[in-house]
């Protein structure tokens, strides 16, 4: 938040804040934005520098120092407070508009006000739901009590942020006796109509079904900029009695503050380690001879997880696995399987912040080569939570290790993971929203020869909120639109492209959604085999070749996800898609398994830094 990004200073906010409302009138983007909506010229002028003196003066609610330093949004820099600014401008212009201005933008206001969402679930908000939260660090057995009540309930839904966690619950449940369907972006599983349980991808749960006890996982992700809104739609939405949420401690104030507009109950369970870590009093001087079996060694960029995997082999003889965000999160599980087991062969793991979520790991200690990393714009820190998060997977329950160690490869980053592990919580400000479809199109009718990405960006401009909520960006999103513009679709078809997981980064993947859009918008139906062939043997040039698997993999995936929402369009049924999505997932285990790969490079702007498939 702010108190990072500029300063931890309300003088510093402040001055921004002034320098920010003294060019807000002859801002080229605040004018081109205005005059889409009819504000221009001498209009424009005119209320702009009034709203800029009476901001100045402190007159404009929301638009004071300390309402901006908590509207600081570290991810989005001074976007976030340009934004606030706009929001707080249009509020104020509509007191001055022309009657032939003031009834359309008037009707893009309302739609575009999100101050009240839980209003968008009317019958959750008629049931007597209690929420029970269930928190501590990493380890702490919180997800697995929480579990335990679903396993007794007569009905209910797990909701979790990754589809490897989905499947796992699937399978858990259905091992130990207890019929439960699968529902994740990509896959639908039913063992039974009448199965009591579910488990899904948090994007994915029914909010039409009422039941027992949902059980919502990682319950911090609330708060995250790109995925928020799904946890903040579980949370207001879910039909369930008891609503049970797991995560981090951070979460507990914001989702009390929400409860408490709904009228229901929290209960608050708190959980400790089982087992302990802790950080060493010495670094490994840069010295990867001191690599040893049982450790997990962290970078932050796929090139040096890479690099180091070479490294350490050659000088330590331990042979290392690999997991990174743009694995797909099925050959990271094999990855960390082979890690875990101790005939395997394999002694190290070479791993981003990817370890962080959804393995589950046997971590003697965490090596951290660097605690900076890349944010897509420049160097920084990792964040407090996230190194917890990472430092947390040393040690584990029920293991050898039941005595965890945390250090860094460098002796200068020592200071900051053991200053870091010491941090208070950190309560999390705000929980993400995205407007339904609904909402969107009704929107859009207003503004008929907008293009879908101006349309978005309009919403985001106008939008209203309480502080409690920020609306989730649509950055990946507005970057599909355009590539699918000129492309003929009805709206919600559109809205359904646009959302689709695809990595906006990757060339090939942009191309294949463009692709898949025009033969829907043709009429055409679509086999897997049409787009995607894998070779008959894993690749034997490493590098090419293991990109080229990711990249299937990918095409894989979003075919996958549209078949499950257009099926009579992509018409390879489920069964084979997921035949040929294992079979490139164990490709790509073999590739990382057998060879030594080197001068595996990414361009920098194309690197994600967190990868939730």
């Amino acid at each position: 938040m702010l108190r990072v990004s500029i300063g931890r200073s309300l003088a510093y906010a402040g001055k921004t804040l002034k320098t920010r409302l003294l060019q807000f009138p002859r801002d080229p983007t605040v004018r081109r934005k205005a005059s889409g909506l009819g504000i221009r010229g001498k209009l424009f002028t005119d209320i702009s520098e009034d709203f800029s003196k009476a901001a100045l003066a402190g007159a404009i609610p929301r638009c004071r120092t300390e309402e901006i330093y908590q509207i600081y949004n570290e991810d989005e820099g001074y976007e976030s407070i340009n934004r606030a600014l706009l929001s707080a401008f249009y509020n104020y212009a509509e007191a001055y508009l022309p009657e032939n201005i003031v009834e359309k933008f008037n009707s893009l206001r309302k739609l575009s006000d999100l101050r009240f969402p839980n209003e968008w679930f009317p019958e959750a908000r008629q049931m007597q739901r209690t929420v029970h939260l269930h928190v501590g660090p990493t380890n702490s057995g919180k997800t697995y009590r929480a579990l335990k009540r679903l396993e007794s309930a007569e009905s209910g839904i797990y909701c979790g942020p990754l589809r490897l966690l989905a499947h796992e619950i699937y399978d858990k449940m259905n091992d130990n006796g207890i019929q439960c369907n699968l529902l994740t972006g990509e896959e639908k599983r039913e063992v039974s109509p009448y199965a009591p349980l579910t488990s899904s991808t948090v994007e994915m749960a029914s909010l039409n079904k009422t039941m027992d006890v949902a059980v919502i996982d990682e319950i911090q992700m609330i708060a995250d900029p790109d995925r928020g809104w799904a946890w903040t739609q579980a949370l207001l939405g879910l039909k369930a009695k008891e609503i049970h949420l797991c995560g981090e401690a951070s979460a507990v104030p914001l989702v009390q503050k929400i409860c408490e507009t709904l009228d229901e109950e929290v209960i608050v369970n708190e959980y400790t380690r089982l087992t302990p870590y802790k950080v060493s009093e010495k670094a490994l001087d840069r010295d990867l001879k001191k690599i040893r079996k049982g450790d997990c060694v962290v970078a932050f960029s796929r090139s040096d997880i890479f690099s180091l995997k070479e490294k350490i082999e050659a000088e330590t003889g331990l042979k290392c696995a690999v997991a990174y965000g743009a694995l797909p999160p099925e050959t990271r599980a094999l990855q960390a399987k082979a890690f875990n087991d101790p005939s395997s062969g394999f002694d190290v793991l070479v791993a981003s912040d990817a370890v962080g979520m959804g393995l589950n790991l046997n971590i003697k200690r965490i090596v951290f080569t660097t605690v900076e990393k890349h944010d897509g714009k420049s160097f920084g820190y990792i964040s407090t939570p996230q190194l917890k998060q990472i430092a947390g997977r040393a040690g584990r329950f029920g293991t050898a290790y039941s005595e965890g160690e945390v250090t860094t490869l460098k002796p200068g980053d020592l200071h900051y993971v053991q200053h870091a592990v010491q941090e208070p919580i950190v309560p999390l400000e705000a929980a993400g929203l995205q407007p339904p479809v609904d909402i969107l199109e009704l929107f859009a009718m207003q503004l008929p020869n907008e293009s879908f990405s101006g349309l978005l960006q309009k919403f985001e401009d106008m939008s209203s909120l309480n502080g409690d909520y920020f609306l989730c960006n649509y950055t990946d999103q507005k970057k599909i639109a355009d590539i699918i513009e000129s492309i003929k679709l009805p709206l919600r078809d559109r809205y359904q492209f646009v959302t689709a997981p695809v990595s906006t980064r990757n060339k090939a993947s942009m191309e294949m959604i463009e692709r898949l859009a025009r033969e829907f918008s043709e009429g055409k139906v679509c086999a897997l085999d049409e787009i995607i062939q894998l070779p008959d043997n894993p690749p034997t040039s490493s590098k090419e070749g293991l990109s080229a698997l990711e990249t299937s993999h990918k095409t894989i995936m979003l075919y996958m996800w549209l078949s499950v929402r257009y099926p009579d369009v992509y018409i390879t049924s489920q069964d084979v898609a997921s035949k040929l999505k294992t079979r490139c997932e164990l490709m790509i285990d073999e590739v990382l398994k057998n060879s030594s790969i080197t001068g595996v490079k990414i361009n920098r702007k194309e690197y994600r830094t967190s990868h939730l498939s």
